[in-house]
């Protein structure tokens, strides 16, 4: 029985899912039932954990993809013997690369967020030493400031993105599942 808003979300956004979760299991298993297993056991922890998932954390696709993850994993455990299993190793690889297949269009977007902060000096030695690929020697020549000084910025920029960049992502990452 749906209780509140909250289910109901859970529950579309669990049904919307079904297709692209069992594709993905499948295509790591080697026996459709086993997918199907593996599928049942995941709906059944992403029903019993729902009130574990923070949306702040992450988006609802990544989590459950993740779930499952871990419920292929846990099978080859089980299936160690066969002579059908795929490696652990293997298994990771497309794992991570079906779960990030949108990473880089997330990351571009909040690294753009994250450059707009900046002030705008910062932006300029940002925009010398990453889009225009120059030297400390030439930046320091453009802006005519020592090297030292180049070099302590650009610490701060990247210290300043990595601080910006795990709030952006999230914020990114909402706003690309949301299109």
């Amino acid at each position: 029985m749906i209780t509140n808003d909250t289910d109901l979300i859970f529950n579309e956004s669990l049904n919307e899912l079904q297709l692209p979760l069992f594709n993905f299991i499948f295509g790591m298993m080697p026996h459709k039932q086993d997918a199907e297993d593996i599928l049942q056991k995941t709906n059944l922890i992403l029903i019993e954990k729902q009130n574990k998932f923070d949306p702040q954390k992450g988006s609802f696709k990544t989590w459950a993809f993740q779930i499952a993850r871990y419920q292929i994993m846990g099978h080859k455990t089980f299936c160690a013997r066969s002579k059908v299993c795929f490696s652990s190793e293997l298994v990771e690889v497309i794992a991570d690369e079906a779960i990030d297949y949108e990473t880089p269009h997330i990351r571009q977007k909040a690294l753009n967020k994250c450059y707009k902060k900046l002030p705008k000096h910062m932006q300029k030695i940002a925009e010398l030493r990453f889009k225009r690929d120059l030297s400390m020697k030439e930046i320091s020549l453009c802006l005519n400031r020592p090297v030292g000084s180049i070099t302590a910025t650009l610490s701060r920029i990247r210290s300043n993105i990595m601080k910006c960049i795990k709030d952006a992502y999230v914020e990114a990452e909402q706003e690309f599942h949301n299109k």
